[in-house]
């Protein structure tokens, strides 16, 4: 191939790599010229002799992998001259196809000039500081002024990068933040840097080089100020909370779910038909409330046993999690009922959901010991605001309207009305 036409202008080397087996097998010429080469010793050489950031030909192939998936795949690193000097480089990747046969060129480009531009505005000001945190996992220093964002060697090593690897700017930073996590960690900061918030603290989510997440806790200050009260300058300090954020979020699900359903348990189900409630209230928008039971569910451990018992619990859950939508809210009451509140629902609108779901519960099959048994179950229904405005007396009309689907025969879906209120209490 021939690129020499192609890239005449380009102010940056250009390389077309073999992806297999990393040989360079095309350049331009400020890609030979910027390493002290010529065309042919150029040429004759793999991305092994050039680049000092990959160890063997399986961390190359890695690295293509990565590329394959990721494109373009943006890597810094450093490349060796033919003195054996080396100087750091941003790489961006692309695959290409020629006749057939896959190709990778990276286009790169000499950023000697940025990392020490970059490195001698945050150092002067950053190291002392950085010195007197050692403890920390890791440091930054952020500039607003032109957004440079030095990070501390162990910050970088966390984060599984080379010395050079994490371009000195905030949206490197920003870049890497859990989407989920991203809004809140960027509104505390904005309120710290107006001078709303004392100290920027947040606990998120940060990527790693291998695409992971690292939980961190994050503590920083603007130590500098113009006279116009605008940031100079903002520090801070990161430790990794990983080990400890897993153990919390382990303990929270333990206490948010039900361990032998996986639904939300009636604890933390409350509070979200709670909140669930209060929304519809002040959209003005419908609600319906459905209370399910299984039918003889007494019988079926008394027959069977509890595990198996168990088993039809934990089907009938899977059954109702995957039935209802994702708007929806389910958990388990306790036993063998089940809670549904269904946002933005018209009465008739619940009375088509109930009904697919008691039918689809009621064919439910189960194997091995249970094949063959049947399982059916009745529910009762209640709708704001027609039945009730608060979620007490949405649970006690829906329990009014359950009890009077046992008494008329079981595996039925009966609502609310006031003859069922004062049948069923009666």
């Amino acid at each position: 191939m021939d690129l020499e036409q192609l890239v005449t202008q380009l102010p940056d080397a250009l390389y077309v790599i073999d992806p297999e087996t990393a040989a360079i097998i095309d350049c331009n010429q400020l890609a030979y010229a910027s390493l002290g080469l010529t065309p042919g010793q150029l040429l004759s050489m793999s991305v092994l002799d050039l680049q000092q950031d990959v160890g063997d030909l399986a961390h190359w192939r890695s690295i293509a992998d990565t590329i394959r998936e990721q494109q373009p795949y943006l890597f810094i690193g450093h490349h060796r001259r033919a003195d054996g000097s080396h100087f750091p480089v941003e790489v961006c990747t692309r695959v290409q196809w020629h006749e057939g046969r896959e190709l990778f060129v990276s286009i790169v480009r000499d950023i000697s000039t940025r990392i020490e531009q970059v490195t001698a505005c945050c150092e002067e000001s950053a190291e002392h500081w950085f010195g007197l945190h050692d403890t920390a996992d890791g440091c930054w220093s952020w500039h607003p002024g032109n957004n440079a964002l030095y990070f501390s060697p162990n910050l970088k090593r966390l984060l599984g990068y080379g010395p050079d690897e994490m371009e000195p700017r905030l949206e490197t930073w920003k870049d890497n933040i859990h989407t989920e996590d991203a809004p809140l960690v960027l509104s505390v900061l904005d309120e710290h840097l107006r001078g709303t918030r004392h100290l920027f603290e947040a606990e998120y989510r940060l990527r790693n080089r291998n695409g992971h997440y690292v939980w961190i806790r994050d503590r920083g200050q603007v130590r500098e100020r113009d006279t116009e009260g605008n940031p100079l300058r903002v520090v801070g300090l990161v430790h990794n909370i990983t080990d400890l954020k897993l153990q919390e979020l382990d303990l929270q699900r333990k206490a948010d779910f039900d361990t032998l359903t996986g639904l939300f348990n009636r604890r933390r189900g409350e509070v979200l038909a709670e909140q669930m409630l209060s929304l519809m209230q002040r959209q003005q928008r419908p609600l319906g409330f459905a209370l399910l039971d299984i039918d003889d569910f007494k019988r079926i451990n008394d027959l069977h046993g509890h595990l198996a018992g168990d088993a039809v619990l934990k089907r009938v859950a899977q059954y109702i999690a995957e039935f209802v939508r994702r708007s929806d809210l389910v958990f388990r009451w306790g036993g063998e009922e089940f809670v549904l509140l269904c946002p933005d629902t018209s009465t008739s609108g619940m009375e088509i959901l109930m009904h697919k779901l008691r039918t689809g519960i009621e064919y439910l099959r189960f194997d091995d010991e249970l094949r063959g048994l049947k399982v059916t179950a009745s529910i009762g229904v209640s709708h704001y605001p027609d039945d009730a405005s608060e979620l007490v007396n949405l649970m006690a009309r829906a329990d009014s309207a359950l009890y009077a689907a046992k008494h008329k025969g079981k595996n039925q879906v009966i609502f609310f009305h006031d003859d069922v209120d004062s049948a069923s209490v009666g």
